[in-house]
């Protein structure tokens, strides 16, 4: 994630916190009734007992990021370390500002109280409670097109097989191999 894309997400998480109360109290529904808003989400996880670093917590600038499936290391690589603190799940991270997340089906449990942003990378959030999270105003993305450059080469290559009849060509040296004819070159 570049350096503006980061600020990007702090800046619309910090914005959306402040909000919240706001939103909150003008809720409303079509009718004109207040919608009932259950945010119980760790609700006695609050206590300094609960939070075991919160020392290393609180430091300005140091954000940490947790990771729930092997991610590119290239792409990890865009957090700058002396900004960032990434972590895989194995490191039993608790304190976390943000979730990197690929196929992990993420369950609600294992949001902890400090996150403030979950990043699907690749298509599509299904795998994440997407309603509970905006509830509780954690905001949930994905990356679209991420691996566009990947299906465009498939794309090519489809094409040329296709076009060349690359395919047909195999199968007829198959074919021939199967008979007894042109064995020196199957």
């Amino acid at each position: 994630m570049s350096s503006i894309a980061s600020f990007a997400v702090r800046r619309s998480a910090s914005s959306i916190r402040r909000q919240a109360p706001q939103i909150h109290a003008n809720a409303r529904h079509l009718t004109g009734t207040a919608i009932p808003i259950d945010v119980d989400h760790y609700t006695s996880g609050w206590d300094e007992s609960s939070i075991k670093d919160i020392g290393e917590f609180s430091k300005a600038g140091k954000y940490q990021i947790q990771t729930f499936n092997k991610i590119s290391p290239k792409g990890l690589a865009s957090f700058p370390d002396t900004t960032y603190e990434v972590k895989s799940t194995e490191w039993d991270i608790n304190n976390a500002h943000a979730i990197l997340l690929r196929s992990h089906k993420l369950q609600e449990s294992e949001v902890d109280v400090s996150v403030r942003a979950i990043a699907r990378c690749g298509a599509g959030t299904n795998n994440i409670p997407v309603a509970r999270m905006t509830e509780l105003g954690i905001p949930v993305f994905n990356t679209p097109g991420a691996n566009a450059n990947a299906v465009k080469e498939l794309i090519l290559c489809g094409m040329l097989l296709g076009s060349r009849r690359i395919v047909d060509g195999i199968n007829h040296m198959k074919d021939l191999g199967s008979q007894g004819l042109a064995k020196e070159r199957v």
